[in-house]
Formats: structure tokens, sequence, C-alpha cells
């Protein structure tokens, strides 16, 4: 992995949380469920990402969705 790669990750994972933290005290002040509001939450975002790109990319996209996820399970055959 290249510095790059490596300060790219840093950044999304502060930015994770630092969202993650904020979202979870929404929830909380709602009166939510914390861990049922963050994966609605994440839910509504991975698929705004999505309905964001261009049709022919949308297959990428999601590819790379489900592979930041480990979601290898979802792959079609």
């Amino acid at each position: 992995m290249t510095e790059e790669e490596q300060n790219t990750r840093a950044l999304i994972a502060a930015c994770a949380k630092e969202a993650s933290g904020y979202i979870l005290s929404c929830a909380e002040q709602a009166g939510q469920d914390r861990l049922s509001f963050l994966m609605n939450v994440s839910t509504v975002l991975a698929a705004s990402a999505l309905a964001a790109q261009p049709q022919d990319q949308l297959a990428a996209a999601s590819q790379h969705i489900q592979h930041a996820l480990g979601l290898v399970h979802c792959r079609e055959g």
C-alpha cells in the first residue's frame, strides 16, 4: 500500500468515526435505538452514493461499496 493510500484510508477512518459519533448522538437525543439508527443512516448514505453514479459506473460503484464493507457474498456469480 502506498503512502497516499495509507493517508486516504486514515482520512476516511477519521471521517467515519466523527460522522458515526454525530449520528449516534442524534439517535440518542431523539430517543432512538442507536445502532439501528446508525444502520439506517448508513444504508441511506450508501444508496445515495449509488444513485449519484452515472449508469455506466453503477456496477463498479456497487462492487466498490460491497468490497469496502466486506460483503463479497452479495456479489453475483
